[in-house]
């Protein structure tokens, strides 16, 4: 699908009802708990989430899954599939996330194994935050919390935790 480190170019738009299957069969492959059929559906009825796939030549290759409350926007999912990693499409999706909000926080959990997604998230402006033990499952392990920081006014703002 390309050499290690090239960025493709890819279609992104909003998901539809009829992509839950598709986004639910590349989360299987991504992940070892991934979001179901039904998860995507619900997420996509949601006014407060948003679903964007990026698409290669009309091939699903990845997709980005934020919910926005208040001031905040949680990134709940993202995944690129295996053929389709170190392109750049992750980063393309993040991009485009951030664009959509872009005088928002973000907020993300990942696993703590992850070195190329904590790489990818420090390289956009994300820190670590916190940490979860026991976060997830299959296997279990802990969550690094990470946030970023958004510039108001030529400074940066750090983002207020609010539980």
């Amino acid at each position: 699908w390309g050499r290690a480190g090239m960025r493709q170019r890819v279609e992104i738009s909003a998901a539809e009802g009829q992509d839950a299957a598709e986004l639910a069969a590349l989360a299987k492959q991504c992940f070892p708990d991934p979001w179901s059929e039904g998860i995507f559906r619900q997420t996509l009825c949601c006014c407060y989430n948003r679903i964007w796939c990026a698409r290669q030549n009309g091939t699903l290759c990845g997709y980005v899954a934020v919910s926005h409350t208040g001031n905040a926007v949680n990134l709940d999912d993202i995944a690129v599939h295996p053929d389709f990693r170190r392109q750049g499409i992750g980063r393309q999706l993040l991009d485009f996330a951030h664009g959509q909000f872009p005088a928002q926080e973000f907020w993300l959990e990942v696993r703590e194994s992850n070195a190329p997604a904590i790489a990818l998230y420090q390289s956009e402006g994300y820190a670590q935050a916190g940490f979860r033990k026991r976060y997830y499952h299959n296997p279990e392990e802990g969550a690094v919390l990470m946030t970023r920081t958004v510039k108001r006014n030529g400074e940066e703002k750090d983002a207020d935790i609010r539980n």
